[in-house]
């Protein structure tokens, strides 16, 4: 049999296997449409008899995450504290060496093994756009900003406003950062950033839990929280850092962070355990 119609048969059975497993695939993606209609449907009927409103077609895709652990290095925030500070950066302990305080001409930042910091900055250049210079900081300091807020007034020529790492795709809401400008000149940095994850390790196997799960752990604990709204705005899936025997162990547990008309909340993705979202 010639070569060209050995090829034209293989190709007509290709084509024919791929009809028929297009012909299997349309109804099961059809039946996964229609549960998934039906369950928002019941989530959303469940938050109206509470009282609560909730549109559930809005809901996030719920991403496979887990619980991680990383012990950062010392020698990994230098090159973060070359960024904010500049190359000529001098790095002190303490008697503890719990912090490490870096100094430069144009101000100093101490840094916990616990990564807090906290940043006193001058002779600074003024800049146009306060968001677009927090975000390209922590850029440069070699971190993935999540979002970076609108700036907030907190007098006369002086604004606030909060930038949220990123780790894994991801939000790290325990990990953010506050700064302070004056006259559009960048005066103060204050937060949480991980700045070493090299060696970021998954603990077990166990998903953390999908966005109606957190929101029905949620509404829940209304009365333990004491919460007293009426609409939830917005869920986002991500990271908060959980308490650890060392001070110098990072984990962080997936789940939900629940943005509410009176408040912003935390559902522990593994545990379900609800608490307030504390930034």
């Amino acid at each position: 049999m010639p070569i060209s119609k050995i090829k034209n048969i293989v190709i007509l059975i290709l084509l024919v296997a791929n009809i028929m497993l297009l012909v299997l695939l349309i109804p099961l993606a059809r039946q996964r449409q229609k549960q998934q209609a039906q369950a928002q449907e019941a989530l959303e009927t469940l938050f109206t008899q509470a009282g609560v409103q909730l549109n559930a077609g809005q809901l996030p895709d719920t991403r496979p995450l887990y619980t991680l652990e990383f012990t950062p290095d010392d020698s990994g925030a230098l090159p973060a504290m070359q960024a904010l500070l500049g190359e000529m950066v001098l790095m002190e302990h303490d008697s503890t060496r719990y912090i490490q305080t870096y100094s430069s001409a144009v101000g100093s930042c101490q840094l916990s093994r616990g990564s807090v910091l906290t940043a006193k900055l001058q002779n600074q250049e003024p800049v146009a756009d306060l968001t677009k210079d927090l975000s390209g900081l922590l850029v440069r300091m070699g971190l993935e900003p999540a979002g970076v807020s609108a700036p907030q007034r907190v007098r006369a020529g002086v604004y606030r406003l909060t930038a949220v790492q990123q780790m894994l795709e991801v939000p790290v809401f325990t990990a953010a950062v506050t700064a302070t400008y004056e006259n559009n000149i960048l005066t103060e940095l204050e937060g949480t950033l991980y700045f070493d994850t090299t060696d970021l390790v998954r603990t077990d196997d166990v998903i953390g839990c999908t966005a109606a799960d957190a929101l029905v752990a949620f509404l829940g604990s209304r009365d333990t929280l004491g919460w007293v709204g009426a609409t939830v705005n917005e869920v986002e899936q991500g990271y908060c850092r959980a308490d650890t025997a060392s001070a110098a162990v990072v984990r962080l547990v997936p789940g939900w962070a629940i943005y509410t008309d009176t408040g912003d909340f935390w559902v522990n993705g593994i545990t379900r355990m609800v608490s307030p979202l504390v930034w």
